[in-house]
């Protein structure tokens, strides 16, 4: 769907933008994360079944090479080199079930890539996304030979892309430490750049979601805003880099795409022009104009000033919305207030809490009585790592499953207690409901916890909701908790600007914000 076209179509027919944007559909994405078939964990069917629950399109990326692992002057633990030669291996035996299971995955709504990934100290590490289901690893590089593959990927011409996009990911590092070299970028192979995933956000150094990883902080000029500086074009992506199993897993990346439709070629399409954004949590929509040019595009023989419009349509109520150029904010809103009688919105739904080390097994069903369920994203997490050498507990086999009902939602989900007061392992839903105040809608949880079956049944009007929120324990302290959030007005989740920009400024994007500390970052518009 379109929810942009749908909510400011007065606007973009004003404009003149309507015919450009109205074809468009937005799709939810994740290109690059890993399971066991090269080092990580999880089965290539788990991560299927995991992407399917609320991807468009989606890649489970291998461990393939890294080139220049052994380079002189880098201390490299021996456990670390261990652990990337076995998972190199591993990848080259996998490949052909990797193949025939992702090319049995397709289907007309849902859309799998094939993907591997070079680390590289010099170059920074790069997913090297295929068209095509029926592509094979490169072969060996024979002993005592120098190993060039990636750097004959990267400095090849356009006409590669019909094969392979070559995205470079988790940029933020120090170059020299698998952050980007922007000195050596190609933006002919490389369309997008990756910055946001499990790692962090890349878009600048003040961005609230830092580098927590074992491979450091974010470091110098490599940023979205980095390389933008530097006069590169490219459109940026999320995806979670998630390495058990879970494509999509919320909070870390996605990548929320625009084409006319689901299908390989208008996927690949989409990523070759960057008609992409780049989403933590939420894949919410973000679209940008500048001189009759969309996000993404270069707006050749630019005029000095150009006016701009940047649309938000959230999932919660937005926090704020900027265009940022030069790493300046030209124009922003920090104010979204509801409508007082409005009968539309959005209603979060999270289960999950309780003692650590114990499980708790969710069946919840939502129902409305005569209210109306318009429309719902699922908010499922895999069990995360920072270190691939941790073990999850549940070994990646506890998958979610997730399904809209012709009255409801239905949701199967495993929690177990939150790992520290900073990590959230919860799971569950928002959608978006349209009903009168004494609309009810009605939860009902069957929990199996602490070796028993418990049964709830909560139910909730839309009056209720927009007071406040709502807390709901399923045996008692410290047992497993419901979260239903308080309705957010459709208007709290809405945002149009307009204005002017210097052209001679450099690019220009769009950054928006939720309450909840979801972000989506539209590609740039560049001016030459």
């Amino acid at each position: 769907m379109n929810r942009i076209a749908s909510f400011f179509e007065k606007d973009l027919r004003d404009r003149g933008q309507w015919e450009k944007v109205s074809p468009l559909c937005a799709y939810v994405g994740d290109i690059h994360n890993h399971s066991g078939i090269s080092y990580g964990y999880g089965t290539i069917y788990n991560a299927i079944a995991f992407a399917r629950s609320q991807l468009d399109f989606f890649s489970v990326t291998g461990h393939f090479a890294w080139p220049d692992m052994e380079s002189k002057g880098m201390n490299i633990p021996d456990d670390v080199l261990a652990y990337h030669r076995k998972g190199f291996e591993k990848l080259r035996k996998n490949w052909p079930e990797v193949k025939k299971a992702m090319a049995a995955a397709e289907g007309k709504d849902f859309v799998p890539f094939l993907s591997y990934e070079y680390h590289s100290f010099f170059y920074g590490d790069y997913t090297i996304l295929c068209k095509s289901l029926d592509e094979d690893l490169p072969g060996r590089v024979p002993e005592g030979v120098e190993d060039t593959r990636l750097k004959a990927l990267l400095s090849a011409d356009g006409r590669q892309r019909e094969r392979f996009l070559c995205t470079p990911h988790h940029i933020g590092y120090k170059q020299g430490y698998r952050g980007i070299n922007w000195s050596a970028f190609n933006e002919d192979v490389s369309p997008l750049v990756e910055i946001c995933s499990m790692h962090g956000c890349a878009e600048s150094m003040e961005t609230r979601l830092r580098y927590l990883h074992t491979m450091g902080p974010r470091s110098g000029r490599n940023t979205y805003q980095g390389g933008l500086s530097l006069g590169h074009h490219f459109g940026v992506c999320g995806s979670t880099d998630h390495h058990n199993s879970a494509p999509g897993s919320y909070g870390a990346g996605r990548t929320v795409l625009y084409a006319p439709s689901l299908g390989r070629e208008e996927v690949w399409k989409a990523l070759n022009e960057r008609r992409v954004s780049a989403a933590v949590g939420d894949p919410f929509e973000v679209m940008l104009f500048a001189g009759g040019a969309f996000a993404g595009e270069i707006l050749e023989n630019a005029p000095t000033e150009v006016g701009f419009d940047a649309y938000v349509s959230a999932f919660d109520r937005l926090e704020k919305v900027e265009v940022v150029q030069d790493g300046r904010v030209v124009s922003g809103r920090y104010s979204f207030e509801p409508e007082e009688d409005g009968a539309r919105g959005f209603v979060s739904f999270m289960f999950g809490w309780g003692k650590k080390h114990k499980p708790c097994s969710w069946d919840i069903v939502l129902k409305t009585s005569d209210a109306k369920i318009l429309f719902s994203s699922p908010r499922l997490r895999g069990v995360d790592m920072v270190d691939p050498l941790d073990v999850p507990k549940d070994g990646g086999d506890l998958l979610p499953r997730y399904e809209r009902l012709d009255d409801g939602i239905r949701l199967h989900v495993v929690t177990d207690g939150n790992a520290t007061s900073v990590t959230d392992s919860t799971q569950g839903f928002v959608c978006e409901i349209e009903g009168r105040a004494s609309d009810r809608l009605e939860l009902s949880v069957r929990a199996e916890w602490d070796g028993r079956m418990i049964e709830r049944s909560y139910s909730y009007t839309i009056a209720q909701l927009k007071e406040g929120q709502n807390t709901e324990y399923i045996d008692g302290f410290v047992s497993p908790a419901v979260e239903v959030g308080v309705f957010r007005n459709i208007s709290e989740t809405l945002c149009h600007l307009s204005g002017t920009v210097d052209t001679s400024a450099g690019p220009v994007y769009l950054r928006a914000y939720q309450k909840n500390g979801d972000a989506v970052y539209s590609s740039p518009i560049s001016f030459r």
